[in-house]
């Protein structure tokens, strides 16, 4: 998640937050405050917040609604495929350029993979939230959403197999395993040395701790933007999604369990339990 979008899910944790309190959450993460003035005031320009009072800062539901809809919150790892497949099929013409290239955007966030030109394929049901892009766009007449558990010819190829729609090659899976490996390092190698002394010896350094969850959320966030979490079937046997996610899980429950509930920060926690991503 950029900081933008983490800005606005700070905000719609709560009814309105002062900047100077964004500021100084930002501020403790080595980002000057002139940079978080000047994304504020996008955020504002292009409607995802309103100001309320001078540098008071609320989300708008154009921005509650686009936080909703990319936001991935489900673990399809934990899910039983019912062996059915969505497709999107899209003919936006070259004069609505910039809602295709945000639906289109927005459809890969979401974990769809391209089948082939301007038509999106996907194993789990994101039914409502595709319904939600496209009436906010207002794109209705030109897609088409279809459901089917049958391929006549050319389906999705199990991992494995061979032939011209292989899972791998539609979702790109060694890259996304890469950026799982390069993440699982940094946590080990970075992160985690940092974090290990809050968690040891049960400090209580609220801000810090927050940062640390803003950390490790923002790397979550990004994981579940770029990763599918396809049915295992798909999936290489090497596969590091599933025990990567956890691991961040793990970590975010100790977070959560060490701010203090009194803590100004708390509000902005999200429960996690092993259910949850």
């Amino acid at each position: 998640m950029t900081v933008e979008k983490q800005i606005l899910y700070l905000l719609s944790k709560v009814e309105q937050l002062e900047g100077k309190k964004i500021i100084s959450i930002y501020e403790a993460r080595n980002y000057t405050p002139q940079s978080i003035r000047n994304m504020l005031s996008k955020l504002k320009k292009e409607k995802f917040i309103t100001s309320p009072e001078r540098s008071v800062y609320a989300i708008t539901t154009y921005g509650r609604d686009f936080i909703t809809t990319i936001e991935r919150t489900e673990n399809f790892y934990q899910h039983r495929w019912n062996n059915k497949w969505y497709m999107i099929l899209t003919e936006i013409p070259e004069t609505e350029r910039k809602k295709r290239d945000a639906f289109r955007r927005q459809l890969i966030q979401l974990g769809f993979g391209q089948l082939y030109n301007s038509v999106y394929i996907y194993p789990w049901n994101l039914t409502n939230k595709v319904l939600n892009m496209i009436d906010t766009l207002e794109i209705e007449e030109y897609v088409t959403i279809l459901v089917s558990d049958e391929f006549l010819l050319n389906k999705v190829h199990n991992q494995g197999a061979k032939g011209p729609n292989e899972a791998a090659r539609i979702w790109d899976l060694e890259r996304i395993h890469n950026i799982y490996r390069e993440k699982l390092d940094w946590i080990k190698s970075e992160y985690e040395p940092k974090l290990h002394p809050y968690l040891k010896e049960n400090l209580q350094d609220p801000l810090k701790l927050f940062i640390f969850y803003l950390e490790i959320q923002e790397v979550l966030d990004m994981l579940l933007a770029e990763d599918p979490m396809l049915p295992p079937e798909f999936l290489p046997t090497s596969w590091l999604g599933t025990r990567a996610l956890a691991h961040i899980t793990k970590i975010q429950a100790s977070l959560v369990h060490l701010i203090p509930s009194d803590s100004f920060y708390h509000q902005f926690l999200t429960s996690v339990d092993n259910n949850d991503i």
